[in-house]
């Protein structure tokens, strides 16, 4: 592929990185918009708005104006996830997104990535060392009641969530791949390390 078009491939994807990975001299806004900033074909406003929109979406209007350095560990994850939702991606890359947080803003973070994946469609690869974070997007899933309000609810014996897939790496190696369910019942010990 030529570099045109694997950067057209690379507007499709995003990239959430474990420690956030922000810009430090940059505000949250110049953050959020820096590529849209970059392509240059969107007015300032265009920019604002979009910017907007995307803090709105993980909770982050107000911090629109604060430095990387004001900021906690989940903020500044949430801030690198409206990052890189930027230009609509369909595939979303998590690298560690709840590595070093709160149980709280662990649950933060889980929830929008079960947003996204629920109310836009948009497909996650979750890289994580956190198999209580990995069950929850697993085993839960967002439903909109007629008012358009959000929920999260549990997947139970009605609801399987087929479209998610777990691989297991042992010493740079597949060790196994599947529903969360066979990975819960597998009797692998390696497996049972991590499941039991």
């Amino acid at each position: 592929m030529t570099e045109r078009q694997l950067v057209e491939i690379r507007g499709g994807i995003g990239m959430v990185f474990q420690e956030g990975a922000l810009f430090d001299s940059l505000s949250v806004r110049e953050n959020v918009g820096y590529r849209l900033t970059e392509e240059g074909q969107m007015s300032e406003s265009e920019i604002e708005a979009e910017v907007l929109q995307l803090l709105g979406f993980v909770g982050l209007e107000e911090a629109i104006d604060k430095m990387p350095a004001e900021l906690s560990g989940g903020m500044k994850r949430r801030v690198g996830i409206a990052r890189a939702l930027v230009g609509t991606p369909k595939i979303v890359l998590y690298d560690e997104p709840t590595a070093g947080l709160d149980p709280i803003t662990k649950r933060t973070i889980v929830e929008l990535m079960i947003k996204l994946r629920d109310t836009e469609g948009v497909t996650s690869v979750f890289v994580t060392h956190d198999l209580h974070a990995a069950s929850i997007i697993a085993t839960e899933y967002v439903a909109a009641d007629k008012d358009g309000h959000i929920a999260f609810q549990q997947g139970g014996e009605s609801l399987c969530l087929l479209n998610n897939n777990f691989i297991m790496l042992q010493n740079g190696s597949i060790c196994f791949e599947g529903s969360y369910q066979e990975m819960m019942n597998s009797e692998v010990p390696y497996i049972r390390t991590f499941t039991s």
